[in-house]
């Protein structure tokens, strides 16, 4: 397993869950072993993230920021909007440079006092935990105005180049095994996230053949690109075999990005939906819209049976392919948006609450009937839809307009239940899938 994920609590934002998820799964196409360490404690301290492969350990505070950052080593960082508007960064806490640095004391600190509980004897005395690199990642990008003054001892990076930073960075004194990487985790008092370690474990299928990797607009599992065919025609001769060492490098590489671009689009405010009548917001969900079944985290007491949170796929219509394509592909303007908005599991039934908005030129059609749509948990139970329970059979929406409705599985969720996959089967863009994050 090339990725595994440790926590010490649950991240609670929203944003972070998805930054991990993202990056976990852009680091399982890499060679060896790497540790995604998050939302854990030492010396007194609440680190944000810390990444460990055999060669190297990051440190990293990440932050979400809407517009140009401005901050320097010392004094409050601000956000500037569009509009002018100034908002201060970490308000009543250390700026993040200095966030950066209180990490790195703390940990290195600690991996120094406890070096020999999981150190061989000769590398007691070798390795230097001081050479930890350090970094502050602005999600989903660093605005070309931005102005932040940082020296030598903590890096600043956007969100969209921490993947070639973490692959090709190293720590010059730090060299660990395997053994050596995990026993690390252990001594933090982390524990593994075993709900995306399960997926990383090999849940999803053989990438062979898996579908576009920008098939949801959210978070999908990047793929390899499909090989090219030769031509009839002109078969050229067999190539010689090729050393694959380079080849899966320069992929995992690409593959890594394509993820955290899709992460700097989950991290963007989602567009406001002209929604009548929106359910309120109620207990936190993280979930994405993803193209394989990813359970993600276990489901809280039957106190907490309600979750909101609006998950969206957006498509538009390729006129040259006769296909609906991810907006991810150009950027063009979403002609069609599914929006999961709420999952409701308080009576004995499961009711998943959609909208669907229409911006192309003709009516589309969302089946709210058991053929197009599957609910299933990470136990491996069913949940089918009772079709008469339907607002309607189908939701017909007109161009230009929206339309809800809602959909119920007259059967109760199990109390041992990991995660919520609901899939959609064929309407109204081919096969996607809602990997739903329930916390009590």
């Amino acid at each position: 397993m090339a990725v595994q994920v440790w926590i010490g609590e649950t991240p609670e934002h929203p944003n972070e869950r998805r930054a991990i998820m993202a990056l976990a799964n852009g680091l399982h196409e890499m060679e060896g072993l790497y540790l995604v360490l998050a939302n854990f404690s030492v010396g007194g301290r609440t680190v944000d993230m810390v990444i460990i492969k055999h060669d190297a350990i990051f440190i990293l505070e990440l932050k979400h920021c809407d517009g140009r950052v401005l901050g320097s080593v010392n004094g409050p960082w601000f956000v500037e909007g569009r509009n002018g508007e100034r908002k201060r960064l970490n308000p009543g806490r250390k700026n993040p440079y200095n966030q950066v640095i209180s990490y790195f004391h703390a940990l290195t600190n600690f991996l120094n006092e406890h070096r020999r509980e999981f150190l061989s004897a000769q590398k007691t005395s070798d390795i230097d935990f001081r050479t930890c690199k350090r970094a502050v990642v602005i999600a989903p990008n660093i605005e070309a105005d931005s102005d932040i003054e940082l020296d030598w001892k903590v890096e600043l990076k956007g969100l969209d180049e921490l993947p070639a930073y973490l692959i090709t960075e190293r720590s010059s004194e730090i060299q660990l095994s395997e053994e050596e990487m995990l026993a690390i985790p252990q001594l933090l008092h982390c524990t593994a996230w075993h709900e995306i370690n399960t997926v990383l474990r090999g849940v999803v299928p053989d990438p062979a053949g898996m579908a576009d990797p920008l098939e949801e607009i959210t978070l999908s599992r990047p793929v390899p690109p499909p090989q090219a065919q030769p031509v009839a025609e002109a078969a050229a001769p067999p190539m010689p075999a090729q050393p694959s060492t380079t080849r899966r490098t320069i992929g995992a590489v690409v593959l890594t990005i394509t993820t955290i671009l899709l992460l700097a689009l989950v991290l963007r405010p989602a567009p406001t939906l002209p929604v009548a009548d929106a359910p309120a917001r109620l207990p936190d969900v993280t979930s994405v819209a993803t193209s394989e079944p990813l359970p993600i985290q276990a489901l809280g007491a039957t106190t907490h049976c309600q979750w909101t949170g609006y998950q969206l796929v957006a498509k538009r219509y390729d006129p040259a392919t006769r296909s609906w394509v991810s907006v991810a592909e150009g950027g063009a303007t979403p002609e069609l948006i599914i929006a999961l908005e709420q999952i409701t599991a308080c009576t004995g039934n499961i009711k998943l609450t959609w909208s669907v908005q229409n911006n192309w030129d003709r009516p589309v059609e969302f089946s709210l009937q058991a053929a197009n749509i599957r609910i299933s948990d990470g136990l491996g139970n069913e949940y089918p839809l009772d079709d008469s329970a339907a607002t309607s059979a189908t939701l017909v929406v007109a161009p230009g307009n929206q339309e809800r409705g809602s959909a119920t599985a007259k059967r109760p969720l199990s109390s041992s239940a990991t995660s919520l996959l609901v899939r959609l089967h064929e309407q109204p863009f081919g096969e996607a899938s809602f990997v739903v994050a329930l916390q009590p």
